[in-house]
């Protein structure tokens, strides 16, 4: 939605949503997972430390190994959330909620410290040429509006974005300390190997904030492709009820979370897809949502925006 950003959106997303929309579960985590990729599961967005000429047996799906695989995944994941930021890309969110699905698409930009969403479809019917013209009419304005600020407006506007993928960030580094995890197989997905873990709570984990306590409620499984240790998808489900804000908002058993993954060049991975089913509790009410974003034609933010504002975008 244009009033949500990702910020990684490339994580567990679980928000508030306002009166007219009821609750709505946001992490991000992402969002995003908006500007990451939303957010527990945006959550899986950590990314690649360089990888040294080190033993590839290492990296072998193997019992005794799968510390080895964690660290190196945990790192790979640190370097593709870093990069995000550096692309545009078009996002598209179908959000379902008493049984009507909305979908909404933008293209995505990064202008000068934050994002900023343009819409292009509603409900998968392309803009016309005469909307679109209005759209790039206003993306030309803000671009000069963002030109023209004082250094202490650039400062608050950017301080926001950097603030909603700092708290994914936070939700990225508690997730390999609230989990343990098992190697149950290797699997071929898309093509690539993968080593299968699970993970399953440790009953000792204290969460830092409100925002990680999720992970106390959640199990899930983590698909790592063997050779680069790029997450290629994840897996999380809530098993017990978590309390969010005291007894006002509770996340209940049955909200289920899935990221998947996939190459933007040989070296980066960035979120493609998220869908989270959400099952909650708020001021005793029972909520339940269903949103599924997907992320696609990423391609270097300073070029995409030129690209744009000259139309010649794709």
């Amino acid at each position: 939605m244009p009033d949500e950003r990702i910020g990684s959106r490339i994580g567990l997303r679980i928000a508030l949503m306002n009166h007219q929309g009821g609750i709505k579960l946001l992490n991000q985590a992402a969002d995003q997972l908006r500007s990451t990729p939303a957010l527990m599961a945006r959550a899986m967005v950590l990314a690649l430390l360089a990888m040294c000429a080190c033993d590839r047996a290492a990296a072998q799906c193997k019992p005794e190994n799968v510390p080895v695989i964690i660290q190196r995944a945990t790192a790979a994941m640190q370097s593709d959330w870093n990069a995000f930021p550096g692309y545009a890309f078009e996002e598209r969110d179908a959000e379902t909620s008493k049984g009507v699905t909305t979908v909404r698409t933008h293209r995505v930009f990064m202008i000068d410290g934050s994002d900023y969403y343009m819409p292009i479809a509603d409900n998968d019917k392309p803009y016309t040429v005469e909307q679109l013209a209005q759209e790039h009419e206003k993306l030309s304005k803000e671009v000069d509006r963002r030109n023209h600020e004082t250094v202490k407006e650039r400062e608050r506007r950017s301080e926001r974005y950097w603030k909603e993928r700092n708290q994914t960030g936070v939700l990225l580094a508690e997730y390999v300390k609230a989990f343990d995890f098992t190697l149950v197989g290797e699997e071929v997905i898309n093509g690539y190997s993968t080593c299968v873990l699970d993970a399953k709570r440790r009953l000792d984990y204290r969460p830092p904030n409100r925002v990680a306590k999720i992970l106390t409620g959640m199990e899930g499984r983590l698909w790592i492709e063997n050779h680069d240790f790029h997450w290629l998808k994840a897996e999380a489900e809530v098993l017990k009820p978590v309390s969010i804000l005291g007894i006002a908002v509770r996340v209940l058993p049955g909200t289920h979370m899935e990221l998947q993954m996939a190459p933007v060049s040989p070296s980066l991975w960035l979120v493609s897809r998220f869908t989270v089913a959400v099952k909650a509790s708020v001021i005793w009410k029972s909520i339940e949502q269903a949103d599924v974003t997907s992320w696609s034609g990423y391609r270097p933010a300073a070029a995409a925006l030129a690209e744009e504002l000259a139309g010649q975008s794709p």
